[in-house]
């Protein structure tokens, strides 16, 4: 086809600027952008004649643009190929954040305090029937570990356990 322009603004951009084509196939019946990044190809209609902008952000170095007009069931197609650079990535640094160039805790204090901070989270997420039941609960198993060593003690848990029930009526 005599009369097919096709010209960018630009052969070389860095991922995710902008590229302007301009085309002009007045002859042609159909006309089609191809953008081919070398990870996936579009195909995009486009008139007889115009301009479009593209952001091309992803390249395997190299984009190709082909327009292909076809006239009388012919195909003709003019290709340029432009350089897309990597966007250049820059490595930022925390300033003032002592807790984030302190390094983190390790062994058993570590240890007692992720303990003691799920214990606050589960503790607040029961109801309040569950709280007094893991109340007697922690009163009824103290009391049986310190029966191992006194069995006389005992009786005094079992007291424990029943003052705590006996408050916690009157309570309500």
């Amino acid at each position: 086809m005599e009369k097919m322009t096709f010209t960018t603004d630009r052969t070389s951009l860095v991922e995710g600027e902008v590229i302007t084509i301009e085309w002009d196939c007045l002859d042609a019946e159909r006309v089609e952008l191809s953008i081919d990044n070398g990870y996936k190809a579009s195909v995009v209609p486009l008139g007889n004649s115009g301009n479009k902008r593209f952001r091309l952000n992803r390249s395997k170095g190299r984009t190709r643009l082909t327009i292909t007009a076809w006239v009388g069931g012919k195909s003709f197609s003019k290709t340029i190929k432009v350089r897309v650079h990597e966007m250049p990535t820059t490595h930022a640094e925390t300033v003032g954040d002592d807790y984030a160039q302190r390094p983190p805790k390790r062994g058993l204090a570590a240890k007692w305090q992720e303990l003691q901070l799920r214990w606050q989270m589960a503790w607040q997420a029961m109801t309040p029937d569950k709280k007094v039941a893991s109340r007697v609960l922690m009163i009824i198993a103290a009391t049986l570990l310190l029966c191992l060593v006194v069995p006389r003690l005992l009786i005094f848990g079992i007291l424990v356990v029943v003052a705590y029930l006996v408050w916690y009526i009157r309570k309500k």
